[in-house]
């Protein structure tokens, strides 16, 4: 069965003084049959900034996909496989990315991203994450699909991330630990209770950093009624308020409207105004 989508995002960056960024980011995305195509364009007021394409294609359990970007220049090719057999979940990607500044002469550079993961039928899940010549892995993971991982320089050990936790119909909560090459980075501490009725969730996450001290504090409130779903993250450090991120989307005969809005104590960070129409 064929099926896609096509959708436009509008976000609005302010520059001090008294300036402001517009970048146009339009996707499209067509399936059939197990295969998809996906494409992003990114465009700001000075021409073409970005394009993502990845192209994929479901074998049985095995999941190839790959993918090339553009910044505008040839930036960055990637492959990647996933697949495993219950309980384990296996995954690699190998990627060639051009480190030199933006259509300068190339300086290539080869990362590869090890992704073994345990998932049991009581709910608790261990997942391990090795990064060689690439860092930044909590992008692969996080809520945010257009961030992604970052090439280095090298192909040894740049960084490990590990999780584990526990998933239920109503209660999440994880660990994330994260080291590099002098050690341990960062820790992640993540708990949520989702109500069914109304559609509630509500969620902590505990920041840690490399002298195990207190970095940052989230916390996270998910309400939906259909069709309207809000998502508010809040943010507070040890001096208080740092930043808040409210997301509002609504879904309406298959065509999604949705912004993000970011702010902190000095005022507006970001505006992200799309829709999506789906098919």
């Amino acid at each position: 069965e064929l099926s896609g989508a096509l959708g436009v995002e509008l976000t609005f960056t302010p520059v001090s003084p008294a300036s402001l960024n517009v970048d146009t980011a339009i996707t499209s995305s067509l399936s059939f049959a197990g295969a998809s195509v996906e494409s992003r364009t990114v465009i700001s007021l000075d021409g073409l900034e970005s394009e993502h394409m990845r192209c994929s294609v479901k074998l049985d359990d095995v999941t190839l996909a790959t993918g090339m970007r553009f910044d505008p220049c040839f930036s960055r090719y990637w492959f990647e496989v996933r697949g495993g057999c219950c309980p384990f979940d296996l995954g690699a990607l190998v990627l060639v990315e051009n480190l030199a500044e933006t259509c300068q002469t190339p300086n290539f550079t080869v990362g590869i991203v090890a992704d073994l993961g345990l998932n049991f039928e009581s709910g608790f899940f261990v997942r391990s994450i090795t990064g060689f010549g690439v860092k930044d892995l909590y992008n692969l993971i996080d809520e945010y699909p257009q961030t992604d991982i970052t090439a280095v320089s090298g192909w040894w050990f740049s960084e490990e991330l590990i999780n584990v936790g526990f998933a239920s119909q109503c209660l999440h909560t994880e660990s994330l630990f994260s080291f590099d090459e002098l050690g341990f980075a960062w820790a992640q501490l993540h708990a949520s209770y989702t109500w069914a009725e109304p559609a509630v969730q509500l969620g902590a996450r505990l920041w840690i950093d490399s002298a195990f001290a207190f970095n940052r504090a989230d916390l996270i409130l998910q309400v939906t009624i259909d069709p309207v779903e809000l998502r508010s993250v809040t943010s507070f450090d040890s001096l208080g308020f740092l930043s808040q991120e409210i997301d509002i989307s609504a879904t309406l005969s298959g065509v999604k409207l949705y912004s993000r809005t970011s702010f902190d104590f000095t005022g507006l960070q970001s505006e992200v105004i799309g829709f999506v129409l789906s098919f």
